[in-house]
């Protein structure tokens, strides 16, 4: 997989694809509209490879410091084999790199604080939400129900209502990067050839890390997105 980061001006859009470039398209068989928006949303940003994910916000630089993380989709959900579980693999998968990518682009930028919005257009999804970016590390700060003039400028700013959730970035990264080295291709085993114990030799060490690279230079969900 590859990352890359594109911004104009505060706004970012982080982009997770294959690091194998797609096939060209059947003309027998239409994209799918999943297809057809993962390619809409990664346009412009990285190589020829399938998106996978996408994340977008915005900085607000110091002295506030602050990231608003707007939006994070990823495309996996369809994948199978081997294949969907190198994508999706880990303890929160995809959106964890995503999640790293986007902490370590913040606090490259000066910022210190991120912040999102769990959408509350579904009740039974909305928990789901606060439930996955609290194992993040995100924190309730507000419920915005749109019902009062309170809630005007977090529904002007987000376009709908539900739980404000923030974060310590550096915080985020001190705990999430342990887990991200470990799911790099440099920390797992590499398989040996057949037949190098009996001949004494050892298999080859692997280059790599391009996950663990990403999250130290390197860009989501995720997690971090929200609406």
């Amino acid at each position: 997989m590859e990352l890359s980061v594109k911004s104009l001006g505060p706004t970012y859009r982080i982009v997770c694809r294959d690091s194998v470039a797609a096939p060209p398209p059947d003309p027998r068989r239409p994209p799918s509209s999943a297809e057809r928006t993962a390619e809409e949303a990664g346009a412009g940003v990285g190589g020829a490879g399938r998106v996978l994910a996408v994340t977008s916000g915005f900085l607000v630089p110091p002295p506030l410091g602050l990231m608003h993380c707007d939006m994070l989709q990823v495309f996996t959900k369809n994948q199978r084999g081997d294949e969907g579980a190198r994508t999706r693999g880990g303890v929160l998968g995809l959106g964890l790199l995503m999640g790293a990518a986007t902490f370590a682009f913040g606090v490259a930028a000066g910022c210190t604080k991120a912040e999102i919005l769990a959408i509350n257009d579904d009740e039974a999804w909305h928990e789901r939400l606060v439930g996955y970016y609290s194992r993040f590390g995100f924190v309730p700060v507000r419920t915005v129900r749109g019902d009062s003039l309170a809630d005007l400028p977090h529904m002007l700013v987000w376009g709908g209502a539900g739980t404000r959730m923030d974060a310590d970035l550096r915080g985020m990264l001190r705990r999430w990067s342990p887990a991200v080295r470990r799911n790099s291709p440099a920390a797992r085993p590499q398989r040996q050839p057949q037949g190098a114990a009996a001949h004494g030799g050892a298999a080859p060490a692997g280059a790599g890390g391009g996950a663990a690279a990403a999250a130290r230079a390197d860009a989501a969900s995720a997690a971090t997105a929200a609406n």
